[in-house]
């Protein structure tokens, strides 16, 4: 009896100390462990990307999210961000990737180890690998700007638009789309092209070169930063006679659409992109089946709509306070 006695202190005792342990440890530990990585660090669309994908995985409560990225869009810098994910035990990857071809093998190596990968914003050249792309449908959203652009121009005249690069896919379908669009419905609208740019003094020579330019599409919040700055050292006469729609809806992009420096934007949605990121890479962790492609929609910002509650949402944020 005795013994037996001591058998079952000992076993209350044990379970007095492991229970609360236990109990703790599954407090603390989420179920799902997956990693976001950013396309930069330094970007409001990539900041608000990051903030739909926290608030998502704070919803749902059982996963752990991490968010990575490097400081500059160079896939060299980027690599390196993959790696030191996969070497910390994540389940599952959502990355906006730097080229569509250098960040493959290092994906793929991922992917072979049993990482699920999903793509966010841009995609692998080769994603036959990755559980599912989620970004906007960026043919149609050039579509939607290259009507735009060739309505502000009075349906003639020269449009500058950026040549479609390698690496980037996602940008070379937006540029694409715009080309689509003019050639086949918009035939007195000339396009000329104009390289990427470091600052403003490129875009200025451009304009020197080419005095009948009337209207530009631009692929991203930087560059048309740049050019807004160039826009704005032109002479008064011509700078009145320039129409510019770009992409992407950063705080500093639509103070300048406010100022009538760009006359509209093309606001993609990374909010959503960040919280779609999540559900799917939660349910391919849960072994849930989903489309091959997950498009997600644009909205268009002028200066009549912007300051509305309805259209201002859509601003990309600078942090997630």
């Amino acid at each position: 009896m005795k013994k037996l006695l001591s058998l079952s202190l000992v076993s209350l005792l044990l379970a007095s100390v492991t229970a609360p342990t236990l109990a703790q440890t599954t407090a603390v530990t989420p179920k799902y462990r997956i990693a976001l990585v950013l396309g930069t660090t330094t970007d409001n669309f990539y900041t608000s990307m990051q903030c739909g994908a926290q608030a998502e995985a704070k919803r749902l409560g059982d996963v752990e999210l991490t968010v990575q990225g490097a400081p500059a869009w160079d896939a060299t810098l980027q690599t390196p961000v993959v790696n030191a994910v996969v070497a910390s035990n994540v389940q599952a990857i959502a990355i906006a990737v730097n080229d569509g071809q250098a960040l493959y093998a290092p994906l793929k190596a991922a992917n072979d180890k049993g990482i699920k990968i999903i793509g966010v914003d841009t995609r692998l050249a080769d994603s036959s690998f990755v559980v599912t792309n989620i970004s906007s449908d960026n043919r149609a959203l050039g579509e939607e700007a290259a009507r735009t652009l060739a309505k502000l121009m009075g349906e003639k005249g020269t449009a500058m638009v950026p040549p479609i690069l390698p690496g980037v896919i996602t940008v070379a379908d937006r540029i694409q789309g715009f080309l689509d669009e003019i050639k086949a419905n918009h035939k007195n609208i000339k396009v000329v092209y104009k390289g990427a740019s470091q600052d403003s003094s490129a875009f200025s020579a451009a304009f020197a070169a080419n005095p009948d330019v009337t209207g530009m599409f631009l692929i991203a919040n930087t560059e048309a930063l740049l050019a807004a700055g160039a826009i704005r050292q032109l002479p008064a006469e011509r700078r009145d006679k320039i129409s510019v729609v770009s992409f992407d809806a950063s705080p500093a992009l639509v103070q300048s659409l406010k100022d009538n420096q760009i006359q509209a934007i093309v606001a993609q949605k990374p909010a959503e992109m960040g919280a779609l990121a999540v559900q799917n890479a939660r349910k391919a962790l849960m072994g849930t089946s989903m489309p091959k492609n997950i498009p997600t929609g644009g909205v268009g910002l002028t200066r009549s709509n912007v300051s509305n509650p309805d259209f201002a949402q859509y601003i990309y944020k600078a942090n997630c306070n």
